[in-house]
């Protein structure tokens, strides 16, 4: 996906390019979401008023976008469009790989936990 932003960047002058690669990254954008809604339902343990939460703000987050590229588009050109596509996709990203990372962590601390406990118990005599 970042390949063909970069891509997008690069050849923004190419009519057909254009074409061509919004439509593929439409195609990669398009499993974004519910594969995150399915990394996080596998992380945290939530139920409906989360779930809730989740797609609303996830909702909200979508239209503040368009928003505020609407106005930069209005105040700079279409440019900024790609520049800022290009942008929140490298901070989504990066806060990707850092939850991903927060995950492991998380993980092998718990392993380590339950180890500790199962070492510690004593079975009951009968």
């Amino acid at each position: 996906m970042m390949v063909v932003q970069c891509l997008l960047l690069i050849l923004y002058s190419s009519p057909v390019f254009l074409f061509m690669g919004t439509c593929v990254l439409g195609l990669f954008i398009s499993s974004v979401f519910p594969c995150m809604v399915a990394l996080t339902e596998d992380m945290v343990n939530y139920k409906g008023c989360a779930t809730t939460v989740l797609v609303t703000s996830a909702g909200t987050g979508e239209m503040v976008l368009q928003l505020l590229t609407g106005q930069l588009i209005h105040s700079k050109g279409s440019y900024s469009f790609m520049l800022v596509g290009m942008i929140s996709s490298c901070i989504g990203f990066t806060v990707f790989l850092g939850l991903l990372y927060i995950q492991h962590l998380h993980r092998s601390s718990q392993a380590a936990t339950s180890k500790e406990i199962a070492m510690t118990e004593k079975p009951s005599s009968e």
